[in-house]
C-alpha cells in the first residue's frame, strides 16, 4: 500500500480477505464476502463509518480500537470516532 504514495494516515482498505492487509492491518476493515447476493447491504452500511473515519486526522488510530480478529465492532466504532472527533 506505501507505493501508492499516499500518506497512511489517509489510507483504507477494505476488503474480505486478511492476506490482502495482513501488512497494513492498521489501516484495514474487514468485510464479509460478497457472492453475488443482490441483498447483500454491508457495503452500503459501512458507509456512515467511512464518512466519521474521513474526518479524523489518523484513521489508524481509530481503526485499530474498533477492528479486532479481522471483525469490526461497530458500536464501538462509533464511540472511537466520536471521541476521535472531539479532540
Amino acid at each position: 500500500m506505501s507505493k501508492i504514495g499516499r500518506d497512511m494516515k489517509d489510507a483504507m482498505i477494505l476488503d474480505n480477505s486478511p492476506s490482502a492487509y495482513m501488512l497494513q492491518p492498521e489501516c484495514a476493515v474487514p468485510i464479509i464476502s460478497w457472492y453475488e447476493d443482490p441483498n447483500d447491504r454491508q457495503l452500503f452500511d459501512l458507509i456512515p463509518m467511512f464518512i466519521q473515519l474521513s474526518k479524523i486526522y489518523d484513521c489508524r488510530e481509530a481503526i485499530t480500537r474498533f477492528v479486532k480478529n479481522n471483525n469490526v465492532d461497530f458500536n464501538l466504532a462509533k464511540q472511537v470516532n466520536n471521541a476521535l472527533l472531539d479532540k
